[in-house]
């Protein structure tokens, strides 16, 4: 495996992890907005809870991504390499 194809791997799995911490702490935190008693204003609560939500979806998605491009990359590098291309055809010196 090249150097670059390794050092992009070990940055996915970085990026992986810091994507499921940051969606635990966004579902502790809908999870904190639901044991709580009722808000003042439910527009308000609501709205925030909309935007953890959203913010969770968007984590899920770029992890998902994320998974393709090492699952992508895993298998480039455990492929064999692909002979070289046949040497283009001799030139007829006759015209």
């Amino acid at each position: 495996m090249d150097p670059a194809t390794a050092e992009r791997l070990s940055q996915i799995s970085r990026e992986i992890q810091n994507i499921e911490a940051e969606k635990a702490r966004g579902q502790e935190t809908l999870a904190a907005f639901w044991e709580h008693l009722p808000p003042f204003d439910p527009a308000v609560v609501a709205a925030a809870m909309q935007q953890i939500v959203d913010r969770i979806s968007g984590l899920e998605n770029r992890r998902r991504a994320l998974c393709r491009e090492q699952e992508d990359l895993i298998i480039q590098a455990a492929a064999p390499n692909p002979p070289p291309p046949p040497p283009p055809p001799p030139q007829s010196s006759e015209k």
